[in-house]
């Protein structure tokens, strides 16, 4: 059985440095939001209560507490 997720996905939720639409990813420890303009990173307890449709289901497919 293969499993593929995405590593990354653009949500609606904006940059507040510059404007530009976030972006979800996950890596080998962690799932993070980032901006691919500016490359600003941001730790994802700061946006899941404002998670859209696209955070919801990059999500479905990690392994994660999302309780803090």
């Amino acid at each position: 059985m293969t499993f593929f997720a995405p590593r990354d996905a653009e949500t609606s939720l904006h940059c507040p440095d510059c404007g530009t639409r976030l972006h979800i990813a996950r890596s080998c420890r962690e799932v993070h939001m980032y901006c691919p303009a500016c490359r600003a990173h941001y730790p994802l307890r700061e946006y899941i209560h404002r998670a859209d449709e696209a955070m919801e289901r990059f999500l479905e497919n990690v392994y994660c507490d999302r309780i803090e």
